[in-house]
């Protein structure tokens, strides 16, 4: 720690210069594997006359898992989401819908095709060209005259 001091460097700066000296990224976030080896290494070091309380070891292990269970849901509730946009974007289908293009002008068309990009954005095909769905701004029955 005198060293990080007297060089200017913290223990994080360190760690970053270690990792790009390595040729790797710095990880983002921990996962149980991390978590497990990260207690082994706290386990094997500890203090032999002080050892690591029982009930602080159960509290760890109950964190971990509830950490792991929040990105468990956190990942199905993003996959839920991105599905439910797919399910309606294809109410659009058959519609007519009016979608501002990237020169701000108005097109207006049945929306004929909905897919999804290399960029897993969803795209409406009107007039047989492709648009992004948030650049639809009005949808309608492709029946109905419309008062503009």
């Amino acid at each position: 720690m005198v060293e990080a001091m007297t060089t200017g460097t913290t223990p994080e700066t360190a760690a970053a210069a270690r990792t790009a000296a390595l040729g790797g990224s710095v990880k983002q976030t921990l996962g149980m594997e991390d978590f497990l080896q990260l207690l082994t290494a706290q386990i094997s070091n500890q203090d032999p006359l002080e050892p690591m309380k029982d009930t602080e070891f159960i509290a760890q292990m109950a964190n971990m898992a509830s950490l792991e269970q929040m990105q468990q849901f956190t990942k199905g509730f993003g996959d839920f989401a991105t599905t439910q946009r797919e399910m309606a974007a294809q109410a659009y289908l058959g519609r007519r819908v009016t979608i501002e293009n990237d020169f701000g002008a108005n097109v207006t068309g049945v929306a004929e095709a909905v897919e999804r990009d290399e960029d897993d954005s969803l795209l409406v095909t009107v007039n047989g060209k492709r648009f992004p769905l948030a650049n639809i701004v009005k949808v309608e029955l492709a029946g109905a005259d419309s008062g503009d």
